[in-house]
């Protein structure tokens, strides 16, 4: 037993969050890697799924195809998010920059449940397209130096 760990209500849910978050984004970058039949690089890309593209678009330049590929993210994001419990929500919401400003209002004025899906879905997201920003391969690497 750890008698140095103090029980903190705010570590406990920003954990949840934080671990929740972890797992969506990894889920949604799994089934990106899974779309394999849709892809807009062309044929001649080495591209082998979205994710890819996705990634190249992200350290690259994006493409005319942004808006298509931010879709197909919100569409998986929104996805996973349909399926979680009220407090996995509640807990993902704690991690906004929404929920930051909630909580500095006096709490007499603050909304009393402010949780909006769309602000974890925006959350979300963001998260994916910084794990796109840093996510490497071979083919992503080929993509990339033949394209400057």
């Amino acid at each position: 037993m750890n008698r140095q760990r103090k029980l903190s209500e705010y570590s406990i849910a920003r954990d949840l969050g934080e671990a929740l978050a972890q797992r969506l984004v990894m889920d949604c970058i799994h089934d990106l890697q899974a779309m394999r039949d849709c892809l807009l690089s062309g044929d001649d890309s080495s591209l082998q799924s979205i994710w890819e593209e996705i990634c190249v678009q992200q350290q690259g330049e994006l493409s005319y195809s942004w808006s298509a590929y931010q879709q197909t993210i919100t569409d998986c994001t929104e996805g996973r998010i349909e399926g979680l419990q009220p407090y996995e929500l509640d807990a993902l919401w704690l991690l906004t920059r929404q929920a930051e400003n909630w909580d500095c209002e006096l709490e007499g004025e603050r909304e009393s449940y402010p949780v909006f899906t769309g602000d974890v879905s925006d959350y979300i997201q963001a998260e994916i397209l910084r794990q796109a920003n840093d996510w490497s391969n071979e083919r992503i690497q080929c993509y990339l130096e033949r394209s400057y």
